[in-house]
């Protein structure tokens, strides 16, 4: 399945994609259901979505075409973003990959923005890059999790654009933190993609990463080419913290690119599996 978030009479509705690509309302689907995605993962209900989706889903449950697409959901209990994964960007960075543990951050909701909302570069901070990157999200609590069972616990992907203040990282690698935390710093969305329909486009593994500046393609590469697996990744760190319905973990990118104001950026994952567009001022 594919969910997504649209603006209706001022408020965000959680909605299903039909097989004829048309959006039909979760709570007119199965009536009673949470009229928000993040609601709704957290009540666990994608399965009896889906089922309901299956029954048929009645003509007055769709919504408008050019309804507004907002960003899936905006509170996060948390977003863990993971630094240098793939080999190539870590030499963007005159870095070295980590080979025996990953490295990561924690980035507030605060960064949050939707599908084509403005990635905003502050002022006076130097160079900001984005980097398009695989998002996990996570479908029921989990802690402390084994490899082989981790992926059992995300609900599906999302299409990111992470960005980052690269010339203050630049001057201390200490200031991951800060220079992930500006506001509009973390892009998402359009679609939450269940990970059986991710699935059937080929195995994750083979599912291509693309950070795509002004429409060209900057930097690609595939989730093999991760250092630290998807599933490596949220087992790890469930070993510190519990994760959460709707937590994402953002699993790194093959490479950032600089953005001004007035650019376009992209993340494509696979070949027509999602993509994100967000406009930089």
């Amino acid at each position: 399945m594919r969910l997504r978030t649209v603006e209706l009479d001022g408020r965000a509705i959680a909605c299903v994609a039909l097989a004829d690509g048309r959006l039909a309302r979760v709570d007119k689907v199965m009536p009673g259901a949470p009229t928000a995605l993040m609601a709704l993962l957290e009540a666990d209900g994608l399965r009896a979505l889906d089922t309901a989706v299956t029954a048929g889903v009645a003509d007055d449950a769709c919504v408008p075409s050019d309804a507004p697409i907002l960003a899936p959901w905006t509170r996060p209990r948390k977003i863990l973003g993971i630094g240098l994964n793939y080999g190539a960007h870590a030499g963007d960075l005159g870095e070295q990959a980590p080979r025996t543990t990953p490295a990561s951050f924690i980035k507030g909701d605060h960064t949050v923005v939707g599908p084509g909302e403005p990635i905003v570069v502050p002022q006076r901070i130097g160079k900001v890059t984005s980097e398009a990157e695989l998002g996990l999200v996570i479908g029921k609590p989990c802690y402390q999790v084994n490899v082989e069972d981790a992926m059992s616990y995300v609900a599906g992907v999302v299409a990111v654009l992470d960005q980052t203040a690269e010339s203050v990282l630049l001057e201390n690698p200490r200031y991951l933190t800060r220079v992930k935390n500006y506001p509009g710093f973390f892009a998402f969305g359009p679609d939450l993609i269940t990970l059986d329909e991710v699935l059937t486009h080929g195995p994750l593994d083979d599912l291509r990463v693309a950070t795509i500046h002004n429409g060209a393609v900057h930097r690609k590469d595939t989730v093999a080419g991760m250092t630290f697996s998807p599933a490596e990744l949220l087992s790890f760190h469930s070993q510190v913290m519990p994760f959460y319905p709707g937590d994402i973990l953002s699993t790194g990118t093959p490479g950032a690119v600089g953005i001004e104001p007035g650019d376009i950026v992209s993340c494509e994952l696979g070949d027509g599996l999602a993509t994100l567009t967000n406009p930089v001022s």
